[in-house]
């Protein structure tokens, strides 16, 4: 049975395919048409599944309200018969199947879905089992979504940025914001108390709202993830939608709650809907976020580490292109963790105006414990450790950690395997693209980018 799990329209748009209990492939629909957070119906990744392998039995969409545009859209690219499930429930088993549990605790944040804005559960026998959900517009997602229109940036793409800022913050509208804007009862359910929607933008990133935004959110997800755990009894918690992939109330959760592992994929957004609404049909033996497009620069672990030793900002395209919005190695900027390199990354990511965000550092599995405190190692960057030496400066002595392991990304683990015999066990990852465009997909992509956009000091 082959299936194709689809999410577009609104924002996100992606395509997915399960072949016999095999994720043969996943795509965000931008790495193929260059338009960053492209929503449209997602042809190009469509014809790139079907050309690579096969058509598809079924034809899988988790959102009622545009499900007859959906049907009408598939039957022009295949004969696939077309299924409809529910948006939280795709979202639910995209972050279960990294994993090979058969029970667990289920947490789904986002702005909407379905009507939907939040959902709380059990995950048993294959099937879910909804304790408690909210509706829109009682939304944790639109909350954060529209703090970040008000301090000046753009939703539904900058709330990172929102996340980062808030580590220069003091967080001292953290109660404004509890009683007037979003309250939350300590039973797993909160409320909005204004109509968000119609606020404008403030026009200024002050970093005091950015921190009792952030605080006030993370509170809130800690707190929900602590009910639900002490209402089930599970040990373990599939966590996704949106809102998951702020890493700072991942920890959190990780921090306050008596779950022993928290499971999250790195296209936690609607993206991942894509992959997770597949796998409800037929779910998968095994995981990989590398399951885009295959492409090389035809260079050995040895000339990237050589490069980068020198100290260089190398450019790494090699293998499957990762699934979500974070490059994980295989579509990556690599460099050893110098000021000066810092300021190149900067020149060349186009964050001149923006130069206080951090840059997320990466390492071999092995190495971690001893250059970071871990809760938990993460291979997705979701995850916050604090800095044991002193690597590069931030902020708030924290990094966004991205651990690498032979099983997970053999290429990239022999990359830093060479940096380390020359005594540099860590390196600077972040995503090959220019400021406002989509992660490179293949090499003609990068050959694309450095003459339009001059990206001086990428190798």
């Amino acid at each position: 049975m082959n299936i194709l799990g689809v999410s577009c329209y609104h924002h996100d748009s992606a395509a997915a395919s399960i072949k016999d209990n095999i994720i043969v492939g996943a795509s965000h629909e931008e790495r193929f048409s260059r338009n960053k957070y492209d929503n449209n119906f997602p042809i190009h990744t469509i014809n790139w599944l079907k050309n690579a392998y096969e058509d598809f039995d079924y034809a899988v969409f988790y959102e009622e309200t545009t499900y007859k545009r959906f049907k009408r859209d598939i039957k022009k690219v295949t004969k696939a018969k077309p299924v409809l499930v529910d948006h939280h429930e795709a979202h639910a088993m995209s972050s279960i199947i990294t994993t090979d549990w058969e029970d667990c605790a289920v947490m789904v944040i986002d702005t909407v879905g379905n009507k939907f804005s939040t959902s709380l559960g059990v995950y048993s026998n294959g099937k879910f089992t909804w304790l408690k959900r909210m509706r829109y517009p009682n939304s944790l997602g639109l909350f954060y979504s529209a703090a970040t229109r008000f301090l000046g940036l753009q939703p539904l793409s900058d709330e990172s940025q929102v996340m980062a800022a808030a580590a220069y913050g003091n967080p001292k509208w953290s109660k404004y914001i509890r009683d007037n804007i979003l309250h939350y009862d300590y039973k797993g359910s909160y409320t909005v108390l204004q109509d968000l929607e119609r606020g404008v933008g403030y026009g200024v990133l002050d970093w005091d709202i950015a921190a009792s935004v952030q605080n006030v959110t993370q509170t809130i997800i800690a707190n929900m993830a602590g009910w639900l755990q002490q209402e089930t009894g599970m040990t373990k918690l599939a966590y996704a939608g949106g809102v998951a992939l702020n890493c700072v109330a991942n920890t959190e959760i990780l921090k306050w709650t008596k779950f022993d592992d928290v499971a999250i994929q790195p296209a936690a957004g609607d993206a991942g809907c894509a992959l997770g609404a597949a796998a409800l049909l037929e779910r998968p033996k095994q995981f990989t976020p590398y399951l885009g497009v295959n492409a090389s620069r035809g260079l050995h672990a040895n000339d990237y580490a050589s490069r980068i030793l020198k100290g260089e900002i190398v450019a790494v395209i090699e293998g499957q292109a990762e699934f979500g919005p974070r490059a994980l190695g295989n579509r990556s900027l690599l460099c050893l963790p110098s000021d000066d390199n810092i300021k190149k990354l900067n020149k060349i990511k186009n964050r001149d105006e923006d130069s206080w965000r951090p840059y997320a550092p990466i390492c071999q599995i092995e190495e971690a414990p001893e250059w970071f405190h871990i809760i938990k190692a993460c291979p997705y960057m979701l995850n916050i450790a604090k800095i044991k030496k002193g690597l590069f400066n931030t902020y708030d002595n924290s990094a966004r950690l991205q651990v690498v392991s032979q099983d997970s990304n053999i290429f990239l683990w022999r990359i830093l395997d060479q940096c380390k015999n020359h005594g540099h066990s860590i390196l600077i990852n972040t995503s090959l693209n220019a400021k406002g465009k989509p992660i490179v997909n293949t090499v003609e992509d990068l050959k694309e980018l450095q003459s339009q956009y001059e990206l001086c000091g990428i190798i």
